[in-house]
């Protein structure tokens, strides 16, 4: 028994069908495909930007060791407890940031506790950059 389609009903979607979902007249399709091509772009620089975070830290990890053959990071990290000490303070930096981040993303949002981390960062290289002394080298790899 063969089945028939009633063409009298009316439907839906026949607008829908009607509507091309890529046009092809000129001005709407590079409009499109420019804002298509803004969006892919804007995503990308997103999810580099989201994936600075782990660079830098892989950076402040593997910082340490050769820092320590600097002359003159050597001359403040003189003795074998100093050069420990700054090989270790990230770790104990990253002891309480992990909390302190966990409350801060509940409270603000992961975008601004993102960018709020980023300070930190930043003045802990600058110390390390400018440091001194020991205690803005120490300030520096703690942050």
């Amino acid at each position: 028994m063969a089945t028939t389609i009633n063409a009298e009903l009316s439907s839906q979607f026949d607008e829908a069908e009607d509507t091309p979902l890529y046009p092809h007249n000129g001005r709407q399709s590079l409009s499109r495909s420019l804002a298509n091509v803004i969006r892919r772009s804007r995503d990308a620089l997103v999810a580099i930007i989201a994936c600075w975070g782990a660079m830098s830290m892989g950076f402040a990890l593997g910082y340490s060791s050769p820092a320590l053959q600097d002359p003159y990071l050597a001359k403040m990290l003189h003795s074998e407890g100093r050069r420990s000490w700054f090989g270790s303070l990230l770790t104990v930096g990253a002891i309480f940031g992990g909390p302190l981040g966990a409350a801060l993303v509940g409270g603000l949002g992961r975008k601004t506790t993102l960018i709020l981390c980023n300070i930190p960062l930043a003045v802990g290289w600058f110390f390390i950059i400018y440091a001194t002394n020991i205690v803005l080298l120490y300030a520096g790899r703690y942050s």
